[in-house]
């Protein structure tokens, strides 16, 4: 019998594949996400959100359409439109506004 390999990836690997056409910059995932850019790399750390780093010829294109103004000396991190739009989806942060923290039989 073939040995089968039992490989998992990564995803980072995972978004290593995607098309640049359907990636998003950090500035621009924040902005859909409604979070600042930090918490966007907090996610991207944590592994809740899969990105890979721009290659030259992205950045060139990004700095040349006007999607990012500058190229840190880390790079342009790239996230998937999928994840991001996954991410939409999930539940936020903390307690909602406007929810009260009673139980409903207590309010009585």
């Amino acid at each position: 019998m073939g040995c089968v390999m039992n490989v998992m990836r990564t995803t980072t690997e995972v978004a290593s594949q995607d098309k640049f056409e359907e990636m998003l910059v950090v500035a621009e995932a924040a902005v859909l996400l409604g979070v600042k850019t930090g918490r966007v790399h907090a996610l991207i750390e944590s592994g809740a959100l899969p990105s890979r780093f721009a290659t030259r010829e992205e950045v060139a294109q990004l700095l040349t359409v006007g999607r990012v103004r500058g190229v840190p000396g880390s790079g342009i991190r790239l996230v998937p439109r999928y994840a991001v739009e996954a991410a939409q989806h999930r539940p936020g942060r903390g307690w909602r506004k406007g929810r009260s923290r009673k139980p409903k039989d207590a309010q009585a």
